[in-house]
């Protein structure tokens, strides 16, 4: 991990969620995803730098939170559960014959969502809304934070 401080991860948050949002009325779900996965990751440990562990930069984290898993971050911060980084998992739209399984359906796992949008898996169109909207209600609790 590059370390930089929380001034900088505000600042990524930011324009991460500006450029969704420009993916988003574009019609690129996957992009917007993307990015708004990786705007909700900074504003959780800029807010987690500056208020929780009162230090200058990301070198400050512990290697537990030297994670992709916005929920353990969320946790980390405090969040109430309800704004802990959305859906549990995405269903798979078009899965290959390997990968786990749940209820007959294959998933991709919340903290894995960044992998599925970056390299182009298939989510189910609901499945992925949903996603969207709780990383964008992430992102606004930590800006409410700060």
């Amino acid at each position: 991990m590059v370390d930089v401080g929380w001034r900088q991860l505000r600042l990524s948050r930011d324009r991460l969620e500006k450029q969704a949002a420009h993916a988003a009325d574009d019609g690129d779900e996957a992009t917007a995803g993307l990015l708004l996965f990786y705007a909700a990751e900074c504003g959780l440990k800029a807010e987690l730098v500056k208020s929780v562990l009162r230090c200058r930069d990301t070198s400050g984290l512990p290697a537990h939170l030297r994670t992709h898993d916005l929920r353990e971050l969320a946790k980390e911060l405090g969040l109430p559960r309800t704004a802990q980084g959305g859906p549990d998992r995405c269903r798979r739209g078009n899965a290959p014959q390997w990968g786990a399984r749940s209820n007959g359906s294959r998933y991709v796992e919340s903290p894995d969502l960044h992998q599925a949008w970056r390299y182009g898996a298939d989510l189910l169109p609901e499945d992925e809304k949903a996603a969207l909207a709780a990383l964008t209600k992430l992102i606004r609790e930590c800006r409410e934070r700060g």
